[in-house]
């Protein structure tokens, strides 16, 4: 037996950082348990060479660090995080790039507007009216945020009529030309649907939050804010344990009551919230015969949402030699982007993609006179468990080589400044953070899973939370990191009552 805590937290993605930090604030003995040898999960760096490389993070929403007074920045704020790393803000949200046109889409509503209206004359009218709508609904869920009925008129107006509606069938409407509706649906790779299948409601949120309140990186990737949650941990005399994965979450009746790690320590707690995607937490760590069979029968009904594949490239010459301009461009190759997901789906071949540059971030991204740039593209494991071990790597470089050959047709000559190159894919994200299918959002913004349909902080035993992207409010940076918010959130108050 090596001791009792007032919560354990099994998982050191951001979730489980954020609600550990979240307690330990709050004077909780806590105490959390990684797996891998560094926290993080999805955020993070890794090195190769002389570069050191993001993992995943593009642009982190919601900072609002014009004003410095939005609710996540003043959630970080609180726990210590703003001031222990810097935050830089993009000029630019996203540049849609097209076989016959280009946009780049500044931050600031007007700005973008005045952009989008210039480059579609004649969609204007439609282009606004959709503009306003998205920013009506993004006000709507402040209301309800803060505690308004659903009675108020610009809830009953703005938010509830769109809960079962998609993003195609709400642009559709407002605008009819196919190329504007593809700039104006650029972000929904950050939502993981193409419009067809991503609800209106989680789009707008995010679309009008990056335009209103722009995007941000964090000097020093994300591992600096990592790092800054296990500090103030650290700090408030809680423990941050690395190399300890978690074998068995115990249990009496119908509640936890510690666990067991994989080296074979075990620690008691009435209170343990789990970072771990919930099947894997209640079929492997907790014994399916543990667990009411309704809550498997509701995770039998979620889909998994998709993952990426990246090319991490650290090159030679500073980036403004090799024409990039601009940290987030996303490459199409039609206008159909439904046509492309379908593709997806089945097919390992890359299609559209993006390419992050860090420099254009903040210069110190990578050593004076390189650049350090991700080229990323959506991708679902299903393709990826068919290739067998023995033609993964040799699959994984084809892959990215095709990424490669993609970007050189706007940017000739950037393979010759290559020193360093690192290719992931869905299993890749599987072997390094365990979430099922390499997905990066847990299970997908559909109309049909979201808010109070995705899976709720209260697991299904006594005792039992859950943060992170398979559960409210859902995947992504900021919504993970929330999502430890209500799961400490949740448990301090079955704290309080006692």
């Amino acid at each position: 037996m090596s001791g009792k805590y007032d919560v354990i937290v099994v998982g050191a993605g951001l979730g489980g950082l954020s609600a550990a930090a979240s307690l330990a604030k709050n004077g909780q003995k806590v105490l959390l348990l990684e797996k891998h040898y560094r926290p993080g999960g999805y955020a993070g760096s890794f090195v190769r060479g002389r570069f050191e490389f993001e993992i995943a993070l593009h642009e982190l929403s919601g900072l609002n660090l014009d004003a410095k007074r939005g609710f996540f920045y003043k959630y970080l704020e609180n726990l210590g995080i703003t001031k222990r790393i810097e935050f830089v803000k993009l000029d630019t949200v996203y540049r849609s790039v097209f076989s016959d046109m280009e946009v780049t889409v500044p931050a600031g509503r007007e700005e973008a507007e005045g952009v989008l209206v210039d480059t579609f004359p004649k969609e204007a009218e439609g282009i606004k009216r959709f503009m306003a709508r998205m920013s009506a609904t993004n006000r709507a869920l402040t209301l309800i945020q803060r505690g308004e009925s659903f009675s108020n008129p610009e809830i009953k107006e703005n938010f509830l009529p769109y809960l079962d509606k998609t993003l195609a069938d709400v642009l559709q409407k407002d605008v009819k030309d196919p190329k504007a509706r593809a700039v104006l649906s650029q972000l929904m790779g950050y939502c993981g649907l193409p419009p067809s299948e991503l609800a209106y409601v989680i789009y707008a949120i995010v679309y009008d939050t990056y335009i209103h309140l722009g995007g941000a990186q964090i000097k020093g990737t994300s591992q600096s804010l990592v790092n800054a949650f296990v500090d103030i941990i650290q700090e408030a005399d809680s423990e941050v344990r690395v190399n300890c994965g978690v074998k068995k979450i115990l249990t009496e009746g119908d509640r936890v009551t510690g666990v067991v790690t994989e080296n074979g320590e075990t620690f008691l707690s009435d209170h343990i919230i789990s970072n771990v995607n919930p099947l894997t937490t209640c079929a492997k760590m907790i014994g399916v015969d543990k667990v009411p069979s309704s809550f498997f029968e509701k995770l039998q009904t979620k889909e998994i949402a998709i993952g990426t594949m990246n090319v991490y490239l650290g090159l030679d010459a500073p980036h403004r030699e090799l024409g990039i301009d601009e940290f987030e461009i996303f490459f199409n190759a039609g206008y159909d982007f439904d046509a492309a997901w379908a593709k997806s789906r089945v097919s390992l071949e890359p299609a559209d993609f993006a390419l992050a540059t860090y420099n254009v971030a903040y210069p110190e991204a990578s050593p004076p006179g390189t650049t350090a740039a991700v080229i990323t593209t959506l991708s679902y494991a299903q393709p990826w468990y068919k290739v067998p071990p023995s033609e993964y790597v040799d699959t994984k470089n084809r892959m990215g080589e095709k990424l490669l050959n993609k970007l050189e047709r706007f940017y000739p000559g950037v393979r010759e400044h290559i020193e360093v190159i690192e290719v992931s894919t869905p299993l890749t994200n599987m072997r390094y953070t365990g979430n099922l299918g390499g997905s990066i959002l847990g299970t997908p913004y559909s109309p049909n899973n979201i808010f109070g349909n995705r899976l709720p902080q209260q697991g299904p035993l006594k005792g039992l939370y859950f943060a992170g992207a398979w559960t409210q409010i859902g995947g992504g940076f900021q919504t993970c990191i929330m999502s430890g918010m209500l799961a400490a959130q949740t448990v301090m108050a079955q704290l309080m009552k006692k």
